[in-house]
């Protein structure tokens, strides 16, 4: 009987020691923890480019630096007025979040509430002209094709367009609207998100008319166009609504003469005013209410942040003040003395003329007037303060029965 001899058993068959099984264990776990990191920074890199393809990331960014731009004024306050701002003739005046723009014809500043200069601007356009929202404009040129969209401290996009820019408007939440010149068309409309990312374009016929006015709703999700053309020999006004998540203008109304002023005094209404004749539009199409004022020549108008307007109508020599509701209800009407500018503030308007500022309640009666060294060219009213410009200086304007309350207080 023969002998069977087993053969030699493979390596892999031996038992492993201890310290084997501990190696073989840490190098799976170097390779599961490799293969995580991997899947990780791919998951990473994957949300990266979804967020900056729907523009969060730049909103963000953008959002930061408003933040940033507030908290700045609010914990550093400037040493108060008057000062100087080095704009000797205002050209724009627009308020911001506890701050002001200021345009010239050089350029434009921006200053806090309180006094201090928060930003410069030096661009060397010829035809400068600026859009405003709650914490961030738009300057660009009329005569050039660049647009600078700033904070109020510093610069956030610079945009060169294809064609001249004739219009621009911006919203409380950073949209903006850029009206061109359009070779193939009577003008060309590009919407832009708060992060410079393009959401909609609009070629304009000449039927449909060349973009005179723009102004956003308060959410900033529909624009309003006040577009002129020309129909049987007349100017004409067409005024649309562009609802910025569908993107098709709807015409809610048109007007003779050309269009003067267009804002939103609430989310459901437009205001419009041509030549001589102020409309309220509902948003969904057609007039809610009018004013006629034929045969006067509107001088100026003003509507506050409640949707309360002013006008200042002028007759020959004779000028007169209009305060009208939100509904255009006429609230009061006064002959008043020739003025160049009005400024609407709540239940009281105020006249800037040649040599000073006066304050009427708006039924018309006089509340107190101030004489200033130079003619005032603009005037910023809010709750706290009012801010008037002269020449190259800014001051606050403080009414006389208050300076003389102040001085009879132990």
């Amino acid at each position: 009987m023969r002998k069977k001899h087993r053969g030699f058993r493979p390596a892999s068959d031996e038992p492993l020691s201890e310290g084997r099984v501990e190696y073989l264990e840490q190098a799976r776990a170097r390779v599961r923890n490799r293969r995580i990191r991997r899947t990780a920074l791919i998951v990473a890199a994957l949300t990266l480019v979804v967020l900056f393809a729907t523009g969060f990331v730049g909103s963000s960014v953008a959002m930061a630096k408003d933040w940033a731009d507030t908290a700045r004024i609010l914990l550093f306050p400037g040493t108060g007025w008057p000062q100087q701002t080095g704009v000797m003739e205002v050209e724009q005046l627009a308020a911001l979040n506890g701050s002001f723009v200021e345009l010239g014809e050089e350029g434009c500043v921006v200053w806090s509430r309180t006094g201090t200069r928060l930003n410069a601007i030096q661009s060397g356009y010829a035809r400068p002209a600026l859009a405003a929202g709650k914490n961030r404009f738009v300057l660009y040129n009329r005569s050039g094709n660049e647009l600078r969209v700033e904070s109020r401290t510093q610069n956030l996009y610079t945009k060169t367009m294809e064609n001249s820019i004739t219009l621009c408007a911006m919203a409380d939440n950073g949209t903006l609207a850029v009206v061109t010149e359009d070779p193939g068309s009577a003008a060309r409309l590009r919407i832009y998100s708060s992060s410079m990312e393009e959401q909609l374009s609009w070629s304009l016929t000449t039927t449909d008319g060349t973009p005179l006015r723009m102004a956003f709703s308060p959410d900033g999700r529909r624009l309003a166009v006040a577009a002129v053309t020309v129909s049987g020999g007349q100017m004409v006004t067409n005024f649309y609504i562009v609802t910025l998540a569908q993107g098709d203008p709807v015409l809610v109304g048109s007007g003779s003469g050309a269009a003067q002023w267009l804002s939103w005094p609430s989310a459901q209404s437009v205001l419009a005013l041509c030549d001589s004749r102020a409309v309220l539009y509902n948003a969904s199409g057609g007039e809610k209410a009018a004013y006629d004022f034929t045969g006067q020549t509107l001088r100026d108008i003003s509507v506050d942040a409640s949707g309360n307007a002013a006008l200042l109508l002028a007759s020959g020599q004779l000028c007169q003040a209009v305060m009208l509701g939100r509904e255009l209800n006429v609230e009061g009407t006064a002959q008043v003395q020739a003025a160049n500018r009005i400024v609407r503030a709540g239940q009281s308007f105020y006249l800037l003329t040649d040599s000073g500022v006066e304050c009427l309640s708006t039924d018309g009666a006089s509340q107190w007037q101030q004489g200033l060294s130079a003619r005032p060219q603009g005037l910023l009213a809010d709750r706290k303060q009012l801010l008037v410009f002269c020449g190259n200086a800014v001051q606050v304007l403080t009414p006389p029965e208050a300076e003389t309350s102040a001085s009879g207080n132990p």
